[in-house]
C-alpha cells in the first residue's frame, strides 16, 4: 500500500517514477595475480583465480513536486558479493569478491541481497537558484576525483553565463559512533563558465577535514620506512591523529569543428598530526592529469586519451620515526572509466561511489600506490543506427618502480631497501599493453545489450603489484568478457 500526502488546495502534486533495470555476466582471468601457474602471492601458492559470476540490480527513483519544491528518493537494489578473493590492484582495495568462485558452498554467486538508500534529498527551487538538502550525488570534473553520493546541503545560483555553487557535506558521522565528535566533513566551491554551446571552463576547490581519523587510517597504517618496515602496526590506536586534504581542479570540454576536446588538472595537498610514533606532520601530496581528443571523421570517430595519477616511490619514505618527504594521495574514483580491465572496477558488483583520493578507501584504483600514466588509442563506429562497434589500445605503466616485500621461499628478500636486480628482486614500472573490442546494440531508446572482450598483456610490474614469485619474468594475460542487458525508464 502507498499513502501520497496531499497538497494545499490549488497546489497539484507531481509524480515521476524512474530507474534501471541491469544484468550482467563476467568471465574473468588472472585478476588477482597476473599468473596462471607458477608461485602466487593471491591466494598464497596458487594461481587459480578464474572466476564466472552474474550480477544484477534495480533501482527506482520517486520524485514528488509541489510548488517550490520536490523530494526525490531512491532505491538501489542489488546483489552485493561476499567473495573470497583479497584486494588487487584491479579492483581496488575495496577488494575482490567477484562473486562465485564456481558455485561455491556460499550459494550461487555468493551473493547478499540488500537494499540501499541511495538518494533522499529535497529539490527547492527559489528564484535565486537552487538547493539541495539531504543525500544527493556531487560530481568534480570528470569523475576522477570524486563522483558519489554524501550527506549535507548544497547550493546553486547562476549569475551570467557562470554557475556558482557550494556544499558543504557529512562524509562521516560519528555522534552515531563510539568516537563522538571525530567527524569527517568535506567542503566544496565549484564555478563553471559556458561562454558559448560548445566550450566550457570549471574551476573547483575543497578541503576535507578528518578529525578521527576515519578516512586516512588506512594511509597511517601504510606508513612504511626506508627498509620497509611498517611505521605504524596495524591495530595500533589513532584516537589522536587527525587529518586534512585540500583540492584544486581546472576542466575544460570544448568542441571545435569536428574535434572535441577535453582536459582536468588537479592538485592535493593535505597532512596528518598526532599519529604515533611519527615525529613531526606526515605531508600529503598528488595530483591527476586528464588529456583527451576525439575526431569525427565520419564513418568512424579517432580518440586518443592520456591519464596520469602520481605516485609514492622509494625516495620518499623516511628513517623509522620519520615522516618521509610526503604520502601520495591520488588514486582514481571507480566511477571513471578507461578501459575493460585498467582503470574499471565494474566486476566488483556496483562500483558507484568514489574516493576523494583517499589512497584506496571505497575502492579507488591506484595499482598499489605507485600511480599510474596510460595512454588509449580508440575507434568506433556505427555500421547501423543501432549499432556501435569499439576497438581500442591502451598502453600503461606505474608513476615509480613497484617493489615486491614478499618473502621467496630460498630466495632474497626485496623491499625498499634492496631495489635492484643485483639483489634479486625485480623492480618494473610496465603494466603492458590491453586490447579491448566492445559493441554496443540499442534496441530502442529505452533497452540496450552490450557485450565485450579485453585482454592485458601485463608486464613485471604485476609481479610486485601481487607479490608474486618476483625472480621469474613471467606475467600471464589478464582477461575478462563480458555481456550485459541494461533497461531504463
Amino acid at each position: 500500500m502507498m499513502v501520497l500526502g496531499v497538497p494545499p488546495a490549488g497546489e497539484a502534486a507531481e509524480l515521476r517514477f524512474g530507474g534501471e533495470f541491469r544484468v550482467r555476466a563476467f568471465d574473468v582471468n588472472n585478476f588477482f595475480d597476473a599468473r596462471s601457474s607458477g608461485g602466487c602471492g593471491t591466494p598464497a601458492g596458487s594461481c587459480d583465480d578464474h572466476e564466472r559470476f552474474l550480477d544484477q540490480r534495480f533501482r527506482l527513483t520517486t520524485l514528488v513536486r509541489a510548488g517550490a519544491a520536490a523530494g526525490v528518493v531512491t532505491l538501489d537494489a542489488l546483489n552485493t558479493f561476499g567473495g573470497t578473493r583479497a584486494p588487487s590492484s584491479l579492483t581496488g582495495p575495496g577488494g575482490g569478491g567477484t562473486g562465485d568462485d564456481r558455485f561455491g558452498t556460499g550459494g550461487l554467486g555468493r551473493s547478499r541481497n540488500a537494499v540501499g538508500l541511495r538518494e533522499a534529498y529535497l529539490q527547492i527551487t527559489p528564484a535565486w537558484g537552487t538547493l539541495y538538502a539531504g543525500r544527493h550525488r556531487i560530481v568534480l570534473g570528470h569523475s576522477i576525483v570524486f563522483d558519489d553520493v554524501a550527506d549535507g546541503f548544497t547550493v546553486v545560483v547562476p549569475v551570467w553565463r557562470l554557475s556558482l555553487s557550494a556544499s558543504a557535506l557529512k562524509i562521516v558521522e560519528s555522534d552515531a559512533l563510539p568516537l563522538a565528535g571525530s567527524d569527517t566533513d568535506l567542503y566544496l566551491g565549484h564555478a563553471e563558465y559556458r561562454p558559448g554551446s560548445a566550450h566550457a571552463f570549471s574551476l573547483y576547490a575543497g578541503a576535507l577535514r578528518d578529525r578521527g581519523p576515519m578516512l586516512l587510517n588506512g594511509l597511517i597504517y601504510g606508513l612504511v620506512d626506508e627498509a620497509g618496515a611498517p611505521q605504524v602496526p596495524a591495530g595500533t590506536p589513532l584516537a589522536s591523529a587527525t587529518g586534512a586534504v585540500y583540492l584544486v581542479g581546472v576542466t575544460y570540454d570544448g568542441q571545435v569543428g569536428p574535434s572535441t576536446f577535453n582536459f582536468e588538472f588537479d592538485a592535493l595537498r593535505g597532512f596528518i598530526d598526532n599519529v604515533p610514533g611519527i615525529d613531526g606532520t606526515v605531508p600529503l601530496l598528488g595530483f591527476d592529469l586528464l588529456a583527451a581528443q576525439h575526431l569525427d571523421l565520419g564513418p568512424v570517430i579517432v580518440g586518443l586519451t592520456l591519464v596520469y595519477a602520481s605516485g609514492s616511490g622509494p625516495d620518499d619514505f623516511g628513517e623509522t620515526g620519520s615522516a618521509g618527504t610526503g604520502v601520495n594521495l591520488t588514486d582514481i574514483s571507480p566511477n571513471f572509466v578507461l578501459g575493460n580491465i585498467l582503470v574499471n572496477g565494474e566486476h566488483v558488483s556496483d562500483r558507484d561511489g568514489s574516493t576523494l583520493n583517499m589512497g584506496g578507501f571505497r575502492g579507488g584504483i591506484n595499482q598499489g600506490g605507485a600511480g599510474l600514466f596510460a595512454v588509449k588509442l580508440s575507434v568506433n563506429g556505427n555500421p547501423s543506427p543501432a549499432l556501435n562497434l569499439e576497438g581500442a589500445a591502451i598502453y600503461a605503466k606505474t608513476v615509480d618502480p613497484v617493489i615486491p616485500t614478499l618473502v621467496n621461499p630460498g630466495g632474497p628478500v626485496c623491499s625498499l631497501a634492496t631495489p635492484t636486480l643485483d639483489a634479486g628482486c625485480k623492480v618494473d614500472d610496465r603494466l603492458g599493453w590491453e586490447l579491448d573490442l566492445n559493441a554496443t546494440w540499442r534496441v530502442d531508446e529505452n533497452l540496450q545489450f552490450s557485450a565485450g572482450a579485453g585482454v592485458l598483456i601485463g608486464d613485471n610490474a604485476f609481479s610486485g603489484l601481487y607479490n608474486n614469485d618476483f625472480t621469474s619474468v613471467d606475467t600471464d594475460p589478464i582477461t575478462k568478457l563480458f555481456w550485459k542487458a541494461i533497461y531504463r525508464f
